[in-house]
Order: C-alpha cells, then sequence, then structure tokens
C-alpha cells in the first residue's frame, strides 16, 4: 500500500475579504497620519457623518448622492482614485437595498407668467362675472312679478333694479381692484428668487427649494461665491455654519442656531425676513 505524499497535494489558499469603501478609507486614513479632526476639518461635515462613513452605516447618511459626493470629496483629501471605489460603494448600496433613495435634482423651469396669472386670477374673476349675471337675471325676472300689496306710487322693482344698477359700477372697480391685485402679486413670484452664498471658510453646502427639490449639494472651497436661482424659501444646510454667508434681498441672513459641531439648518427667503 503506498502512503499519499502529502507534499504533492495543492495548498488552499485563504481567500481575502473584500474590504467595504468604509474600512478602505478608515485604513488609507490611518496610513496617512491623518486624525479624525483633519478629515472634518477638511471636508466640512460632523463626526457623526465621518463615523457613519467609515462604518459603512448608510442608514445614518443622507441620500446616495450626498454619500458619494463625501466618498468623491475623501478619496481626493487622501489622494486616492475615486472610481474604483464609487464603483465598491455603488454595490455596498445596491447590496443593502438603499438605491432607490435617490432624490431628484430639479433645475428652476422658466416663469410662467400666463398660467400663473390664470391660476391665481382666473377663478376669483369667474365667481364675481357668475354674481353679476345672477342678479341680472333675478332682476329680469321680478320685473314680470305684479305685487298688489306693494304701493304703485313706489315700485319695489324700480327701485331695485336702480339700486342694482347703480352697484355695477362699484362690482366692476372691485373687480378691476382685485385684478390688478392679483397681477401684481402674480408679478412678484413669476420668477425665480436668488440667493447668494460667500463661502470665506471651506463647507459642505446643501440647498433645497420651496418645493424640497435639490439644487445644490457639493463641498464650496474658501473664497467660493454661489448664486442659487430656484423657487423660495430655501431650506440650506451648511457643515461649517461660520465659515458661510447668505445674502437674500438685498440683505445678509443671520445664521444662528449653529450646534456645537458647527453645523446650522438656515430657512431663507420667508415672508418674514422679507418684511424686516
Amino acid at each position: 500500500m503506498m502512503s499519499k505524499n502529502l507534499s504533492e497535494e495543492p495548498l488552499q489558499q485563504p481567500v481575502p475579504e473584500k474590504s467595504s469603501p468604509g474600512e478602505v478609507l478608515r485604513r488609507t486614513r490611518k496610513e496617512r497620519g491623518l486624525s479624525v479632526e483633519d478629515i472634518i476639518a477638511g471636508m466640512g461635515i460632523t463626526r457623526a457623518t465621518l463615523n457613519a462613513l467609515e462604518n459603512d452605516d448608510f442608514d445614518r447618511l443622507p441620500s446616495p448622492l450626498f454619500i458619494k459626493g463625501y466618498v468623491k470629496t475623501y478619496c481626493a483629501l487622501l489622494g486616492l482614485p475615486d472610481q474604483d471605489m464609487l464603483a465598491c460603494l455603488e454595490q455596498s448600496m445596491s447590496e443593502q437595498g438603499i438605491h432607490q433613495r435617490e432624490p431628484a435634482i430639479k433645475f428652476p423651469p422658466a416663469p410662467n407668467k400666463i398660467g400663473r396669472f390664470l391660476k391665481n386670477v382666473f377663478p376669483s374673476t369667474v365667481v364675481t362675472i357668475l354674481v353679476v349675471i345672477a342678479l341680472l337675471l333675478v332682476i329680469q325676472v321680478a320685473d314680470k312679478i305684479e305685487l298688489p300689496f306693494l304701493d304703485s306710487s313706489k315700485p319695489l322693482l324700480g327701485s331695485a333694479k336702480s339700486t342694482v344698477l347703480s352697484m355695477k359700477p362699484a362690482m366692476a372697480s372691485t373687480m378691476d381692484q382685485e385684478v390688478n391685485e392679483s397681477a401684481v402679486a402674480v408679478g412678484k413670484q413669476d420668477s425665480p428668487q436668488t440667493m447668494t452664498l460667500n463661502v470665506t471658510k471651506q463647507s459642505w453646502v446643501e440647498v433645497f427649494d420651496a418645493s424640497g427639490d435639490l439644487l445644490l449639494a457639493d463641498l464650496q472651497p474658501a473664497g467660493t461665491r454661489l448664486e442659487v436661482t430656484g423657487d423660495a424659501p430655501f431650506k440650506v444646510n451648511l457643515g461649517f455654519a461660520q465659515g458661510v454667508e447668505i445674502h437674500y434681498g438685498g440683505k445678509v441672513v443671520p445664521v444662528s442656531n449653529i450646534a456645537a459641531d458647527n453645523t446650522a439648518f438656515v430657512n431663507v427667503g420667508l415672508e418674514s425676513d422679507l418684511e424686516n
């Protein structure tokens, strides 16, 4: 009986586990000698966001669009090529079933003055015209009805007719006033509003319009001046609130309620802001 030579058996090499995007970023950061504070300052994000990013905790992060932006910026700080990392990220998010949470990015449409005018003015005008027609029909019917118990020297119908006729100019004037006021209101809102952001220190900036559509989401370097156009009020999310100045309607918008990690959420373009 021949003994089997164990040296002739092929050795089974352990299959290396594939590292996740967060693991690669965390390991590379430590290899580069960078601290968590260095990355937070460089990306303009919070410590909680960085922890979630390095631990692939996508449920604690915004939509995939923002996650991709974070990873791309992180790779740039670490000097890593981002193409393979983004592909790995896409696969990881798809495996977790969160690839459907992509927000809609909306570019402000051209103002439709006629459509907004009809939407705001036409209904009230039609109602007023119908009321006038109804009154005229009542008068026409009333002229054909005789009321014997009334004093013939003071015809009720004639008085009613005269009163209604005398009201016509007033109603017409009211209609004109309503149309003019509505036209002025439409004129004020028929075009998108513009907000200016002056970035004095690097910060992550996100801007949503009144409909909740994303207008801007990116890391903005110091010295950047942005003009964001859309339907107000805007919701602005700042990664480093002290590094961004917001201007709207010719005024500086104060950034209050700054969190301990220097983030802030600001509503810009409210009616109260315009009145002040």
